[in-house]
């Protein structure tokens, strides 16, 4: 990484499902720990960047189905409320299988661009993909491109079936991590709070050029083409390299 270190932003969501009968007090809680206007959008809907939300999560079965997104912010305000807003959360609802839990990365500067597979692999090497579990197939390992060896499929599954996968690029300077979730995982604010750390030097690392560490990952995972022909093989390299 160069001695210009890009400055990055940050937000999250939390997905729950509301106690009906104290939901105004949780609404409250949120009000009172916001440093921005509360949005209150019970249909669904766009999120407000600069504004925290509270709406129905309609991937979530039933009417009590909720989600929380708070502003883009700096990264002492997103662990601020990541532990305020988990609080919230475990006195006021409650979590399952089904729910997630996403966090947002990007850089201020839009120009800059990360490298999703590299991003991919080094999630990889650390196992911070597969050590919360799959949630009920809303949260599958990215890392089964890989066994895909089409450039097709490949992109399909990382644009048009990004709701599924754990990772995924939303702009050329903006990731979404949704590894994290489950059961509970509002009482696992410092395991987060750790795993939120390793992926911002991760991401600093993607927005750089590969280094030695990541070409020794890439010929591991190469052994998972080595009996493929070589059109398949080519495909392959050509997804690497997106």
């Amino acid at each position: 990484m160069s001695n210009n270190i890009p400055e990055l932003e940050f937000g999250c969501e939390f997905e729950f499902y509301v106690n009906a009968n104290i939901e105004e007090e949780l609404i409250e809680e949120l009000k009172s720990i916001s440093k921005v206007e509360l949005v209150i959008n019970h249909h669904s809907g766009e999120n407000i960047d600069n504004k925290m939300n509270y709406k129905r999560e309609v991937t979530l079965i039933g009417d009590t189905g909720r989600e929380i997104t708070i502003p883009i912010c700096s990264l002492a305000d997103l662990k601020e409320y990541i532990q305020k807003i988990s609080n919230i959360i475990n006195g006021n609802a409650q979590t399952n299988e089904d729910t997630g839990f996403h966090i947002h990365i990007s850089t201020i500067d839009k120009t800059l661009n990360l490298d999703f597979y590299m991003f991919m692999l080094l999630s990889d090497n650390l196992s911070l993909l597969n050590n919360w579990g799959t949630r009920n197939n809303f949260s599958k390992n990215v890392m089964d491109i890989l066994d895909s060896l089409d450039m097709e499929e490949a992109k399909n599954f990382k644009n048009k079936k990004g709701r599924v996968w754990n990772l995924e690029k939303i702009s050329d300077n903006h990731i979404e991590i949704r590894t994290m979730g489950g059961t509970d995982y509002q009482l696992k604010v410092e395991q987060i709070l750790e795993e939120l750390n390793i992926f911002i030097e991760i991401f600093y690392k993607a927005l750089d050029k590969p280094d030695d560490e990541f070409k020794h990952i890439l010929e591991k995972n190469m052994i998972k083409i080595k009996e493929c022909s070589e059109e398949r093989r080519n495909k392959f390299l050509e997804i690497i390299n997106l």
